[in-house]
């Protein structure tokens, strides 16, 4: 639910939207009180009611509110409205934010070292009180109007989520990858230490444009890099600056927390140092653990824009004031999309951090997609659209649309997703802040403005004429099979990324035709996917996306269902009768409320009675995967449903 302006909102007053994103939506509100405005946070009705998150959002909303300095953005009250959804009411500051500086180009380096040490004093005052951000990056530098004040915004709320809602878990990385420490990406122990790293990371952004290791790729890459690579060096993309600065951010986002500085501080004033002229290797030493507050309660951010317009710049001139003259000139900043990119995977501890991050062995594609984009007309079942720009802001709203885009390296702004949530496969290649919607929402949808819409699901002509009065909209063509290889292509085709789709597809096929020769046992054994749902059993249909991927396999798809209504992709099935069907393999995907571990527990008797090969899959994750298919859907399940099979079937 959306709230209108004029809307009161336990005591507040809401007067516009700021920003929205998957956990909720920030609008800029009255106070019910003071004469002043609030940048009031309200989250989703899905988090609101789960219990456990409400306990611990409480708690961490009542530690955010405890930190009192004048670089944090302040936290001023927390509740819930009358239908439960929770709230946390914060500071609003009107202005910009680092990020928005550097894409305008308006980021000096003067100005980088100067915002850089205002952070470093409200994450030093954090941390002395045992908190850690987990997510300091530039979007969160907020820049006021006037006096460029700079305050570090969100802390508090996305550790709620991670330890309640079990993200971690299922493959979502709260913390920003392209800034995350490698203790973070493998899972270890943080302390303030991994925030100095993002902090180097931050720095290496705004004095060159690019984050670090912004070229190497999507997220598994981005990760590897973090953990193996050696830092970048800021004079290969500006070679004006000091060449002291390089060693600044070597040791700021040195491997060993304890090689780096021991506080943000001391990182701040090396860089100043270094941009000076007068040396840029302060002396330090290694960090106690009373310093850094080692072990103690840590707490994160909630994600959502909390300043103002990016529309001027952070002075009522519109030039920015950097805190001293500058001669080195504001950073050229090459176009940047809000997308990912994907390339091999490396091996070993790189495996267990892309697998933890719900990666598992997808081939994900590398570099840019190449060429200008040109224009081109797209043909679907409700006519000809015409795309004359490349889209970057794309709703996704289809069965396996999220995939394609998120396959292809764009960040969708929105998608359609079962429960609200999209899979830990799909949530890890999310980089920044989209809107999961379990049914359509015109409303919300136009809030997120995209400039492209993609359902390719079955949408009746009223549908349509809803979508389009949003943004073009491009629906399934007709007269094609719509494998989701198909679907791949008709949207890289869409998306100007063709040669992309066809990497994927290739790297897919690959990784296939390398399972089957690993393991010949699986050739021409006949198999059967049936699900097993409170409301019934129904099998997948020979034509089903979950029988293209068991037949990718190298495996034979049983001909012996009952006849499915054309398109169907499943068939209603009876237990007792399924075992007539002499097949070698059976699939039981369990959606059951009595589902879970694995196990036969709550199944009809007639599966026990099955004297064939069963694997029971009852992960969310992997039931989605192969009901919907998809680039990443498919690494998903060659990394976590193969070995499943052959432990069977040898």
């Amino acid at each position: 639910m959306v709230f209108a302006s004029g809307a009161v909102v336990s005591g507040y007053r809401i007067e516009k939207v700021l920003g929205s994103g998957g956990m909720g939506i920030v609008y800029l509100a009255g106070d019910p009180v003071l004469p002043r405005q609030v940048a009031l946070k309200v989250l989703s009705a899905e988090f609101s009611a789960d219990p456990t998150f409400r306990a611990r959002f409480l708690r961490e909303a009542d530690l955010a509110a405890s930190l009192d300095h004048p670089n944090i953005v302040t936290v001023y009250s927390r509740g819930e409205t009358d239908d439960g959804q929770l709230w946390i009411a914060m500071q609003y500051v009107e202005g910009s934010d680092a990020d928005a500086e550097i894409e305008a180009g308006r980021m000096t380096a003067a100005r980088a070292v100067r915002i850089t040490a205002e952070v470093a004093k409200a994450l030093d005052y954090a941390h002395r009180r045992g908190l850690v951000h987990r997510d300091v990056k530039p979007a969160n530098f907020l820049l006021a109007d006037g006096d460029e004040r700079i305050l570090l915004a969100d802390f508090g709320i996305a550790r709620a989520v991670e330890d309640s809602v079990g993200l971690t878990g299922t493959g979502n990385l709260m913390t920003t990858v392209a800034y995350a420490a490698p203790e973070s990406l493998a899972g270890a122990d943080v302390d303030g230490r991994a925030d100095v790293y993002a902090l180097g990371c931050s720095l290496f952004c705004m004095l060159t444009g690019r984050a670090p290791f912004a070229g190497a790729g999507g997220i598994p890459a981005v990760m590897a890099a973090h953990l193996y690579a050696p830092p970048p060096k800021v004079t290969d993309l500006s070679p004006t600056l000091p060449a002291a600065l390089d060693g600044v951010i070597a040791t700021a986002m040195a491997k060993e927390p304890e090689q780096r500085y021991p506080t943000a501080g001391a990182l701040a004033a090396a860089a100043a140092a270094a941009l000076d002229g007068s040396g840029g290797t302060a002396e330090w030493v290694a960090p106690s653990a009373e310093s850094l507050n080692v072990g103690a309660a840590d707490i994160t951010h909630p994600r959502g824009q909390f300043s103002g317009p990016n529309t001027t710049a952070a002075s009522p001139t519109g030039v920015p004031v950097p805190a001293a003259p500058d001669s080195h000139p504001p950073v050229p900043v090459p176009p940047r999309r809000r997308r990912v990119g994907r390339r091999a995977a490396a091996a070993g501890a790189v495996a267990v951090a892309v697998i933890a991050a719900g990666v598992g062995g997808a081939v994900w594609l590398s570099g840019d997609h190449g060429g200008k984009f040109s224009e081109r007309t797209v043909t679907h079942s409700h006519g000809a659209t015409r795309i004359d720009t490349e889209p970057t802001a794309v709703a996704a709203l289809g069965p396996g649309d999220a995939d394609a885009v998120l396959s292809l390296g764009v960040q969708p702004v929105a998608v359609l997703a079962a429960g609200g949530k999209l899979p830990g496969y799909l949530q890890s290649l999310v980089s920044g802040n989209v809107k999961t919607f379990t049914a359509l929402d015109d409303t919300a949808l136009a809030i997120t403005r995209p400039d492209l819409i993609l359902d390719t699901g079955p949408v009746d002509q009223t549908a349509y004429n809803q979508l389009t009065a949003i943004a073009p909209t491009l629906t399934r063509p007709d007269g094609i099979a719509w494998t989701w290889q198909d679907q791949l292509s008709y949207i890289g085709d869409a998306l100007g990324r063709s040669d992309q789709a066809r990497d994927v597809l290739a790297a897919a096929a690959e990784r296939q035709n390398r399972i089957k020769a690993e393991h010949p046992a699986f050739a021409d054994k006949t198999v059967v996917a049936v699900t097993v749902a409170d409301d019934g059993v129904t099998a997948a249909t020979p034509g089903s996306r979950a029988a293209a991927y068991l037949q990718g396999l190298g495996m034979r798809y049983t001909n012996s269902l009952p006849a499915a209504p054309a398109g169907a992709s499943t068939v209603p099935v009876d237990p007792a009768a399924l075992n007539t069907d002499p097949t070698a393999v059976r699939i039981v995907l369990r959606t059951d409320r009595a589902a879970g571990g694995g196990g036969y527990n709550g199944l009809p008797a007639p599966f026990t009675e099955y004297r064939g090969a069963t694997i029971i899959v009852d992960d969310p994750g992997a039931v989605t995967a192969l009901d919907t298919g998809g680039a990443a859907a498919t690494g998903f399940l060659d990394s976590q449903l193969v070995d499943l099979i052959a432990e069977q079937v040898h």
